[in-house]
């Protein structure tokens, strides 16, 4: 059973790329305009299921004449059925009023074309005890799908068998959906071997009290706010919506539908499509409705982990010191392959440090509030977060070493999802890389213009400490 689960499981990866285990719910246009095909999955922020978009054009390939000698990923888990805050706040009352509809006369679905399957639908949630924050099934698929891309990118990086001096780490938070989504990634990097027999899942702890030294700093930081953006983000909530409980309502089912209503039916979109491989709640919106839906967690993320949220960076330092300063040894160590797996909110704080997709840099101005109106979208931002934390999301440092006749040397690239990010200032190497005393001194410059864990984080539990170490 667990060899053909194995076989299975390598065909799958072998065919498809991960957005291919759901079917793409496409918008199109007119027959003059045959190019536009608007995904709708590719627009669900952090629960679009992975997908790369390469418009800068860079190759992921390492340039003619360079090697990629060590490398640092920050990954977020796979799919699940809901996160706890989803659920319990969008998702479950709209379950609870849908269900105490269905036994009220003046309330009919059926009348609606579009909305007609809510009449038989039922919840792809039917225990949220056992399902809420754990991996769906496909969530595994992905994880190890992952696993082997890295396997095929990174042969020269990993070990081959356990050596008495060390055994390849991956490391991982302490959540189920982190540990199970560790585990899963490692039997795809090794072909579905024992992760045992060549390496372990080091397991990281998501306590109050653990300073920079955790996967998971938001949590250990007193000052951070779980519920930072969303006065402004249902602020836009309200806008948007209210076009749509207007089409909703001409359609005459009875069933008065709040802004929230529409939220927790956009949000099954992804989350329906993870758990049973479709959904009928994508169809409905039109690709101007999911643009505001994305617009919509684009403004919460920046003022809750963005740029709006001043001690950002500062959260995700630590682990860009800490990686860099594997990436600039010279020496050759036991392991020179990093990865690390989190949850939505690390890579964003990870961008903030590297002065990454600041919209007041490409709006030309200063005051952040100005990059994010709350009556219409901002549609040149560069804070798209479908692009930056879909599931199984990732940043990643490269380091290059290059002897071509262009370039010689050591270089650092970044890649979010796998595609290349030139740095501001910082990318005169190959392929939009920075050199990698550049870089180092990037990082320092970067790391001096913001306050340290513990004092932007107004820390008062005891043995705090502004340093990621788990790597040592």
């Amino acid at each position: 059973m667990v060899l053909l689960l194995l076989i299975t499981l390598s065909v799958l990866t072998s065919t498809y790329d991960a957005i291919d285990l759901y079917p793409p719910y496409t918008i199109t246009a007119g027959p003059t305009y045959t190019a536009y095909k608007f995904n709708i999955l590719q627009h669900l922020t952090a629960l679009s299921p992975y997908f790369e978009t390469n418009t800068n054009g860079l190759s992921p390939d390492p340039p003619p004449g360079c090697t990629v000698v060590k490398a640092a990923y920050l990954v977020r888990h796979a799919s699940i059925y809901a996160n706890d805050y989803d659920y319990e706040a969008t998702l479950y009352p709209f379950l609870q009023r849908l269900k105490n509809a269905s036994s009220l006369e003046n309330v009919n679905f059926s009348c609606a074309s579009d909305l007609a399957f809510l009449t038989t639908w039922t919840s792809p949630i039917t225990d949220s005890k056992k399902q809420v924050e754990k991996l769906t099934i496909s969530g595994g698929l992905e994880a190890f799908h992952f696993g082997t891309r890295l396997a095929y990118r990174y042969p020269h990086l990993l070990p081959t068998k356990k050596t008495n001096a060390s055994v390849f780490k991956v490391w991982a938070s302490k959540a189920n959906r982190t540990r199970q989504s560790a585990n899963a990634f490692f039997a795809g990097l090794y072909g579905g071997i024992q992760e045992d027999t060549i390496g372990q899942v080091i397991l990281i702890a998501e306590g109050e009290e653990q300073g920079a030294n955790t996967l998971t700093p938001h949590k250990s930081c007193p000052r951070f706010s779980d519920s930072a953006g969303a006065k402004e983000a249902d602020i836009w909530l309200k806008y948007y919506t209210g076009s749509i409980i207007a089409r909703f309502a001409a359609m005459g089912t009875g069933f008065n539908f709040s802004a929230n209503d529409v939220l927790a039916m956009q949000e099954l979109c992804g989350y329906e499509t993870v758990i049973r491989g479709s959904s009928l709640f994508c169809p409905i919106f039109t690709s101007d409705e999911w643009l505001s839906f994305e617009y919509y967690f684009d403004i919460k993320y920046h003022y809750q982990l963005g740029y709006g949220a001043d001690r950002s960076p500062s959260l995700g330092m630590p682990w860009v010191v800490a990686s860099s300063n594997l990436l600039n040894e010279a020496r050759t160590t036991d392991q020179d392959l990093y990865i690390s797996f989190t949850h939505r909110q690390k890579p964003l704080l990870v961008l903030t440090s590297l002065g990454l997709y600041n919209n007041s840099c490409y709006a030309g101005v200063d005051d952040i509030n100005t990059t994010f109106p709350l009556d219409q979208i901002n549609h040149q931002r560069a804070w798209r977060t479908s692009e930056l934390i879909p599931v199984l999301g990732h940043v990643a440092l490269e380091r290059l070493d290059c002897a071509s006749v262009t370039h010689t040397g050591s270089f650092v690239r970044v890649l979010v999802n796998s595609i290349p990010k030139p740095l501001p200032h910082c990318a005169s190497g190959p392929a939009g890389s920075c050199p990698l005393p550049h870089y180092m001194d990037y990082v320092q410059r970067r790391h001096a213009l913001y306050e340290k864990f513990s004092k932007t984080c107004g820390v008062r539990y005891k043995n705090t400490t502004d340093v990621l170490a788990i790597y040592s």
